[in-house]
């Protein structure tokens, strides 16, 4: 998970399917364009079915992640402890 903000992302960590997904997924998240270059590194390893099931998973877990940053859902101490680890940090909350 450490790795998955590097821009490259590390030359043999992960299989060229693995980055297609990882590059579209960040992109999407970020809400910036899938430019043709991303569409047609996806389309190399997966089929249009493939390739709109990992649209709407990364959909899915954009939408999730937004309501709960929302309505700023409590997490435990595992979470916590598991989000903190991550390398994209929470945000960190106005006290009140």
């Amino acid at each position: 998970m450490s790795h998955l903000l590097d821009d490259p992302l590390p030359e043999g960590m992960f299989s060229p399917p693995e980055e297609a997904i990882i590059v579209f997924a960040r992109t999407s998240t970020w809400m910036q364009p899938i430019s043709d270059e991303i569409y047609k590194r996806l389309a190399e390893h997966f089929d249009t079915k493939q390739i709109m099931e990992i649209s709407f998973t990364v959909g899915l877990d954009q939408l999730v992640s937004r309501f709960h940053a929302t309505v700023r859902t409590d997490l435990d101490g595992i979470t916590t402890e598991a989000t903190n680890a991550c390398a994209v940090r929470m945000p960190d909350l106005p006290e009140g």
